[in-house]
């Protein structure tokens, strides 16, 4: 918030959403202490359902109108959780420890027992995890840097969480930044046996090493084609997030997700569990090519459909939406 009340809203790249968020720009100042002119926090705006008080997945986010949004046509509503102060009232904070840091924003999670409890509230809640940042030793804010003073605890990082699933890429994205040179990132399918068609389920660019990266761009570039076939069945794109190029069928690839939910872009099992969308894969990571299956081999609609059925999430909770996270 800059001192003379207006509020700025940029995404983890600086990029500028404010006019994707009118409603934060609205509520923002009034939500801020007495004596606080001015501010930069490290926060998240996550969907939420008002009359249940239900936080709905990071990926309903994108069904916002992107620009020139007002707050008298916003269909999903947000929660703004701050966790993080940089800057406060003219003093940057960003080479103090994040003990001084959390103070000043009020914040106060000191209990270890309590914060495992947090875990398994957010795992219960559908959300993501918990971000996990060191106190005093080298706790200084570092801009678009990772480094283990900062931790995610994904409930997929823990033992039995979820299956594994079998998908077959059949697009990927020009790789930006240290990526350059190679595939980026991928879109995965499912096969849907009865309809002969590979279903869209998830954008992966998580769990790669430098090496396979590589080494997958090399085994697939001979695969590319010039446009998907009509048994590609995938998003429209509206979000202009139409894979860079396209592939065969070619190869199998185990896949473990933090679990999968409703999706409004991606195809997976469409009419399976809802008559007009698909099911996703949240959070996907990318464990290994499976050189002994072959595409037909992989997992299919009906296996995700069951998947989704299976989650212990799903029972009594209500609907999920799901786009990707990456």
């Amino acid at each position: 918030m800059l001192p003379d009340g207006t509020v700025k809203v940029f995404s983890r790249n600086s990029e500028d959403m404010t006019s994707k968020y009118p409603d934060l720009a609205a509520v923002v100042p009034r939500a801020t202490a007495d004596g606080v002119s001015s501010f930069i926090i490290d926060a998240e705006a996550v969907a939420v359902d008002r009359e249940t008080g239900e936080i709905r997945p990071f990926q309903v986010l994108s069904t916002r109108k992107r620009k020139d949004a007002s707050v008298d046509n916003i269909t999903v509503q947000v929660c703004l959780f701050a966790f993080d102060l940089l800057y406060l009232n003219g003093e940057p904070l960003l080479r103090k420890p994040l003990a001084e840091r959390r103070d000043a924003l009020k914040a106060d999670p000191t209990d270890e027992d309590a914060i495992a409890d947090w875990l398994q509230q957010a795992i219960k809640g559908n959300c993501e995890g918990l971000m996990v940042k060191t106190l005093q030793s080298d706790a200084t804010y570092e801009p678009s840097k990772r480094s283990l003073s900062w931790l995610k605890v994904k409930k997929d990082y823990l033992q039995g969480m979820t299956d594994s699933c079998d998908l077959v890429p059949i697009g990927a994205y020009h790789g930006k930044g240290k990526r350059t040179g190679v595939f980026g990132a991928y879109l995965l399918a499912c096969y849907n046996e009865e309809e002969e068609e590979y279903q869209s389920v998830c954008k992966i660019g998580t769990g790669f090493s430098d090496a396979a990266l590589a080494e997958l761009t090399d085994a697939l570039r001979p695969k590319m084609i010039d446009a998907p076939p009509k048994y590609y069945r995938t998003p429209d794109w509206a979000d202009n997030s139409m894979p860079d190029v396209w592939f065969e069928p070619a190869q199998v690839w185990e896949v473990l997700a933090a679990d999968l939910s409703i999706s409004p872009v991606h195809q997976a099992a469409v009419g399976l569990v809802d008559a007009a969308k698909g099911i996703a894969l949240r959070f996907p990571r990318f464990l290994r090519v499976r050189d002994d299956k072959g595409p037909e081999d992989a997992t299919n609609a009906t296996q995700i459909a069951q998947m989704y059925n299976d989650q212990a999430c799903t029972k009594g909770a209500a609907e999920l939406e799901d786009e990707d996270d990456y």
